[in-house]
């Protein structure tokens, strides 16, 4: 049961589904880390920067106040003015505040720490410049510090500095505050995004889980299976494909299995033809000469039956493994179907039928004659097979635009309209008791229209039941 139930949980998180979500998870929280870290950069730039500007401007109030006294400074007069200054900015602000004067020396400082001691910083070093130098800085034991250091001028006399140094963990509490509020947020319209991501993927991707019992069913060999998709989207044309898809698979199947019947009883006829005969001539004794050679030429025209289906099979086989290359050369059209007609004559005549070539044109074209020769000779063959006696048949080559254009025409059988569109498939035949008594096989046409396309043409038919059938071959003149 587990092991039935890992593998249900290894299916469903390999999933198209599961695939996308994941994706899309990956996608949310690679986004998540990068806004946070700009967030925070923001942030925190944007309070330390306004920190500054405030810090500055106080520093140049505490600047404007002392300039005067520091300039003229004398530790037994000003000493207690510099200190009550530094004391009430001191409070006012929450900060240190260290008045240096020109030679470094602390002349007050808020904290009474550095009193009259050198102090070698790098925001004083800049101040005593005449440059408002600010850093901040990160101390273990106190946290983020905040230092700016203002120059004090006196009549364009730079005379001492002002370094202000406060604690700006307040700012990184308060950044830290809105990020954990951010990232909150943003974990919650994310489980939302993946929720809806599910449930639409649900939505949407639910058509596909039609398909999965059907090709179950047709791996196990049932190929007539259909998907009902109700959709107006792409599932349906895809339900819609996959269902022609199913019933030509369908008709596929039952053409092979006809096939198999129709050329496993070919096959037999002839076979036991030859054996009974073969036996008939072993069995009696002194048989004349002339009896021998009508055993002889039945088991003959029974050996050619034979070659004939073995031949037709050879050639599908070789068209479908793409084997056949084309001996392309120039010919005549004319002279192909005089030869045709000459081969096919006495077959006609067999029937009293009638075969007549007509020469519109003369047409001279790049091909393989062979082939072609092939092709139409399967056409015009059929043509006489399945007319009725005293009757005509008919080719005609005529140029049609850029197209060489051979018509068979016939007064025959006729094909019925629902059969049409299969008559090029192999394996199908028409009237199968028809086409047995004849010796067909369904593969003549099969091989034509395969010829033809190889050729870049097209080959396309007519026909009424009754009144007879007629065939358009189409071979482009300049290839």
């Amino acid at each position: 049961m587990d092991t039935i139930l890992g593998i249900e949980i290894k299916k469903k998180y390999v999933s198209f589904r599961w695939k996308l979500l994941s994706t899309y998870l990956i996608l949310i929280v690679i986004l998540f880390f990068i806004l946070i870290s700009i967030i925070t950069d923001y942030l925190l730039d944007w309070h330390i920067n306004e920190k500054q500007e405030e810090l500055t401007e106080d520093s140049q109030q505490i600047a404007d106040d002392i300039s005067y006294y520091l300039s003229v400074y004398d530790s037994s007069i000003y000493k207690t003015y510099l200190k009550s200054v530094v004391n009430k900015y001191g409070d006012t602000l929450n900060s240190r505040i260290i008045i240096i004067d020109e030679e470094k020396r602390v002349v007050a400082d808020s904290n009474d720490e550095f009193n009259f001691l050198t102090l070698e910083l790098i925001e004083v070093e800049e101040s005593l410049k005449g440059e408002i130098s600010t850093n901040n800085y990160y101390f273990r034991d106190i946290g983020h510090v905040m230092y700016i250091g203002y120059p004090v001028i006196f009549e364009d006399e730079i005379n001492g500095s002002v370094f202000i140094s406060e604690s700006i963990n307040n700012l990184y509490e308060k950044v830290n505050s809105l990020i954990y509020k951010i990232k909150v947020l943003i974990i919650v319209i994310s489980f939302l995004i993946i929720v809806g991501l599910y449930l639409l993927t649900y939505f949407f991707l639910k058509p596909i889980n039609k398909f999965y019992p059907a090709i179950e069913n047709i791996k196990k060999g049932d190929l007539g299976q259909k998907v009902d998709i109700k959709t107006r989207d792409e599932f349906n044309l895809l339900g819609e494909a996959f269902n022609s898809m199913t019933v030509r698979l369908n008709e596929v199947d039952e053409q092979r299995e006809s096939f198999v019947a129709n050329v496993s009883h070919e096959l037999k006829t002839p076979l036991a033809s030859i054996k009974l005969l073969t036996e008939n001539l072993l069995l009696q004794e002194d048989i004349e000469k002339k009896v021998y050679r009508e055993f002889l030429e039945d088991i003959n025209d029974e050996i050619d039956r034979l070659n004939n289906i073995v031949t037709e099979l050879l050639s599908l086989v070789d068209l479908d493994k793409n084997k056949l290359k084309l001996n392309y050369q120039i010919a005549y059209l004319n002279y192909i179907l005089e030869k045709i007609i000459e081969q096919l004559n006495p077959l006609a005549k067999e029937k009293n039928i009638k075969l007549v070539l007509e020469e519109i044109d003369r047409i001279q074209i790049k091909m393989d004659k062979d082939k072609i020769k092939q092709a139409i000779i399967n056409i015009v063959h059929n043509a006489i097979k399945y007319s009725e006696e005293n009757t005509v048949v008919k080719v005609s080559l005529y140029s049609d635009k850029s197209y060489a254009t051979i018509k068979v025409s016939d007064t025959g059988y006729g094909i019925p309209k629902e059969s049409i569109p299969y008559i090029f498939d192999r394996f199908y035949r028409v009237d199968k008791a028809r086409s047995r008594k004849t010796g067909g096989t369904g593969l003549g046409l099969s091989i034509s229209k395969q010829i033809i396309n190889m050729h870049h043409g097209t080959i396309n038919v007519k026909s009424r039941v009754g009144k007879g059938t007629t065939f358009y071959i189409k071979i482009p003149l300049e290839e």
